[in-house]
């Protein structure tokens, strides 16, 4: 049988529309079952009432995580380590920190890291931070006299969770922290997947609905929203933008500090440059098939 929306191709597939407050099963083709989905998550995700009106609205994207989780193995089994030691030397550790001065850090070159796992040179943990352990990350690098370094521009903290790994002691020391990083960020993606996918699905919603409709958008805050549409596009849930065009984007980002010479209209043009390019571009992109069986 034919289409039943257009008519012309073969009937491939199902779906129900609404229609009255009444559900009606229809055959149709794939492009049309596609064009179906993109009109739903359009119409969800709209605020405006027609295009080319200001909407007067702002959205913010917050930090998620789940209270009372165990920490990952990993900084688990680094605070047990150091625990002992810490609780009997702390005092002392303290007083040598006064006449100390501060240790010299050194930046661990991650270009051997798998790919999905870093941006360019640096660690990619978006994953970490949406399961919410950023944080316990951080206390335990820093038990080991490592640091994780990140972005903090715009106004935005730790822009993308993409950091430089830096460390005093061995190589040899930082490549195992850096192997034990990657193994965590492997497992809260997988725990983002299978056990919290409205976690997942709503960093992704969060941040298409913020470039559908944002009206001023800083290089720092466009960062930041692509890093959980980057993990989306490496599962493949996006339609509409590839996971290459995205790492484009993200290596575009100029997350220089803007200097204070800039007056707060032009800092306020340039973002709305930048805004309209992204409505533009990100209009059509939404979520695939695939994501919304499993996050919708």
């Amino acid at each position: 049988m034919k289409c039943e929306l257009c008519h012309q191709k073969d009937a491939e597939t199902a779906i129900v529309l609404n229609e009255s407050d009444e559900e009606r099963e229809l055959y149709v083709c794939r492009a049309c079952a596609k064009r179906e989905r993109m009109r739903r998550q359009k119409k969800s995700q709209r605020t405006r009432k027609a295009s080319g009106l200001p909407p007067g609205m702002s959205i913010s994207v917050t930090r998620l995580g789940v209270d009372g989780a165990p920490p990952p193995p990993f900084v688990e089994a680094l605070m047990n380590a150091v625990r002992g030691v810490v609780g009997a030397h702390e005092e002392h550790r303290q007083d040598e920190a006064k006449a100390k001065p501060e240790p010299e850090y050194r930046d661990f070159p991650c270009s051997r890291v798998e790919a999905p796992y870093r941006v360019g040179g640096r660690l990619h943990l978006e994953g970490l931070h949406l399961i919410g352990e950023l944080e316990a990350v951080h206390r335990a690098m820093h038990a080991l006299d490592m640091r994780l370094v990140g972005n903090d521009v715009d106004g935005v903290h730790d822009a993308g969770h993409v950091f430089s790994l830096q460390y005093t002691g061995s190589h040899e020391r930082a490549r195992r922290a850096a192997a034990e990083l990657v193994e965590q960020e492997r497992n809260a993606r997988t725990r983002l997947a299978t056990e919290m996918p409205r976690v997942f699905g709503d960093s992704m919603c969060r941040a298409l609905a913020v470039m559908k409709n944002c009206r001023l958008l800083s290089p720092g805050e466009l960062f930041d929203l692509l890093s959980p549409l980057r993990l989306a596009a490496i599962d493949g849930l996006l339609d509409g933008i590839g996971l290459r065009e995205i790492e484009k984007m993200m290596a575009g980002c100029d997350l220089s500090p803007r200097g204070d010479d800039a007056t707060q209209e032009e800092r306020d043009r340039a973002d709305a440059e930048l805004a309209d390019e992204v409505n533009g571009r990100f209009e059509d992109v939404v979520l695939g098939e695939d994501a919304e069986g499993r996050f919708l």
